[in-house]
């Protein structure tokens, strides 16, 4: 966002008299996603209205990142942990909880050591937190997680902003759903329905500390209302944005370069066939952009593009100017994450099974390490049908969406909570076919089809809202695909106002700087404040732990037991083939003992005083 070009309300906030803030944003990975380009648009547009902004994160790496972390337009701040993301590829939770509490502990020891120098020694300082010591801030802003809001607030008695992508306990029950179905069964065990318990009622208890709390869609907050009915509050929606500057061609090409000098630099020869291929509009091509997660459902691209190309094919007419088509799936990836690299797997299967030839290639070595160490011929990648692209830098995506060969967007996510992609696809004037459920109901305005295809809502329509069935969306593409070339530039100019007007990154600067304002003035958090939230946070926790510990005792338990039970019976079979071979006899029992048995253990019980 640059501000000769602001919005009077904009350009009014920046030229203010009201105090410039200092917020720090508490992210617990700042990798690529919808979320972390949320908080990195949040703090860049918030940074550009004057506030100071400072992103604290458990983990982040340079190599997958969105630019503005890593150039320098934002400072960010590693606190490191060596708390792991999970236990043998379990309890990813309970370490992600461990992992933002650390991160807090850290915050707050670094602040306090600014208040009281001298406190505590250097070399003991720094073996307790990963930050020096730094000024408090006017304000806190937490997404994803809230194990730590109680702590910033009460112990520094600063005010917090929440982010509330969607509730926790709503994904994991949705994941758990797909994975018992996945199994034949109906839903998840009543043992996990036990385990996740006292981890919902804590992220309840403590997103009751938050002072405001903001969501990112309609569909969200009438989540959240369901899902936390006990705290009796109604969340304000904030759109995420998209700054459509970005999108401008120029700026693109510039990026581009950057990106083919870095390369040069390397000397890596996947970076420059890849920036080529992006570049490339020799083929009809159909974009997905999503992470590589099961829940995203990609698969439905696939089957979809497989069921319209047949249709095409079929159909096609001396007129029909589709030509050749290819589906590229671009996606952020992280071989840390076993969903990640499961769902590529997988995609990459189903792309065989459907008869589709396919290519992987990642910009990023470190984040894909089975890339071939050359670049693959030109032949083979204008065969290929599908290509499968993780981790793309930003500009590259950029450069897809404006290429002139891609004539639709493919948001496959049902349920989706918001949905970026579809915001950056109709920045840059593409059509987009996504689900009728979640987000993209509130930001796609569908072209309403005639039944012999043509669109009928050209003033507003951005694209198409369609149930998840691959042979609906098959028709929803050959539909796209055959739009004239009036009726794309109509939806183009809708599209890119739809994005100035309600979704721009100068709307979420202004919404966003209104709730920090908003939960300032509340003054400086009292010292009865969250009384309450306190005493029913530590009750949860001796519950958790309780249930925790009771778990561990029973399981051990169980477990001597089986291992009795196994060593009785080997050592049964032991004596019954000792006794085969004639090795030993079968002893006489007299008077009820054995005489050759161990005398202690065949001794009767001692008699009752």
């Amino acid at each position: 966002m640059v501000l000769d070009r602001q919005s009077a309300a904009v350009a009014n906030s920046v030229h203010s008299p009201r105090k410039k803030l200092r917020i720090g944003f508490v992210h617990p990975d700042l990798g690529i996603g919808g979320a972390e380009k949320l908080i990195v648009d949040a703090a860049v547009s918030l940074q550009q209205l004057g506030h100071e902004i400072v992103i604290f994160t458990s983990y982040h790496d340079p190599a997958h990142c969105f630019e503005a972390t890593r150039d320098g337009t934002l400072k960010v701040q590693v606190m490191r942990t060596c708390i792991p993301r999970s236990v043998f590829g379990w309890f990813h939770l309970p370490c992600a909880i461990l992992q933002q509490m650390s991160l807090v502990f850290q915050l707050i020891l670094a602040i306090l050591l600014f208040n009281f120098p001298g406190t505590l020694p250097r070399f003991v300082a720094r073996r307790l937190t990963s930050s020096p010591p730094i000024p408090g801030f006017d304000l806190f802003f937490f997404d994803q997680l809230t194990a730590g809001i109680p702590w910033l607030k009460i112990l520094l008695a600063t005010r917090v902003v929440y982010y509330c992508h969607f509730p926790d306990k709503e994904i994991s029950n949705s994941i758990a759903m797909q994975k018992a179905h996945a199994r034949g069964e109906s839903g998840p065990s009543i043992f996990r329905k036990f385990y996740r318990l006292p981890f919902d009622l804590f992220e309840e208890g403590t997103t009751d500390y938050a002072d405001k709390i903001l969501v990112n869609s309609e569909f969200t907050a009438a989540q959240f209302v369901k899902s936390f009915f006990r705290l009796r509050r109604q969340p304000r929606v904030c759109y995420p944005g998209v700054d459509y500057q970005n999108f401008e061609s120029d700026k693109v090409e510039q990026a581009v370069k950057r990106l083919e000098k870095e390369a040069q630099e390397v000397g890596d020869p996947i970076r420059k066939s890849i920036t080529q291929f992006c570049q490339d509009s020799s083929k009809t091509t159909l974009l997905s952009i999503n992470r590589f997660e099961a829940k995203k459902n990609v698969a439905l691209a696939l089957e979809a593009f497989a069921i319209a190309q047949k249709e095409l094919a079929a159909t096609s007419t001396a007129g029909d100017d589709v030509g050749p088509l290819r589906l590229i799936l671009v996606g952020g990836y992280d071989k840390r994450v076993h969903d990640n690299v499961a769902t590529l797997k997988e995609l990459q299967e189903q792309a065989k099974q459907l008869g589709l030839s396919s290519v992987t290639l990642s910009y990023y070595r470190k984040t894909f390490e089975e890339t071939p160490t050359t670049a693959p011929p030109a032949a083979e990648l204008s065969k290929a049908s599908v290509i499968f692209l993780p981790s793309l830098p930003m500009p590259l995506i950029h450069t897809l969406l404006l290429n002139t060969s891609t004539k639709a967007l493919l948001y496959t996510p049902t349920d989706e909570h918001f949905g970026i992609v579809p915001l950056e696809a109709m920045a840059c004037g593409l059509p987009v076919l996504a689900t009728n459920t979640g987000g993209p109901v509130e930001t796609v305005v569908d072209l309403a089809l005639s039944a012999d295809g043509t669109p009928t809502n050209l003033t507003t329509g951005t694209g198409l809202l369609r149930h998840p069935s691959a042979s609906i969306w098959a028709v929803s593409l050959v539909a796209l695909l055959r739009l004239s070339p009036s009726h794309r530039s109509q939806i183009s100019s809708s599209a890119k106002q739809r994005i100035k007007e309600k979704f721009s990154t100068e709307v979420l600067a202004l919404a966003l700087e209104r709730a920090c304002y908003d939960a300032y003035e509340l003054g400086r958090v009292k010292g009865d404040e969250g009384l309450y939230q306190w005493s029913s946070t530590i009750a949860i926790f001796v519950v958790m732990s309780v249930l925790f510990w009771v778990n561990v005792y029973f399981a051990h338990d169980k477990w001597l037991a089986q291992q009795a039970a196994k060593l009785a019976v080997e050592k049964d079979k032991w004596l019954a083939e000792l006794r085969a071979h004639g090795l030993i006899a079968a002893a006489p029992v007299v008077g009820g003992l054995n005489p050759n048995a161990d005398p202690v253990a065949q001794a009767p019980p001692p008699t009752p005083l």
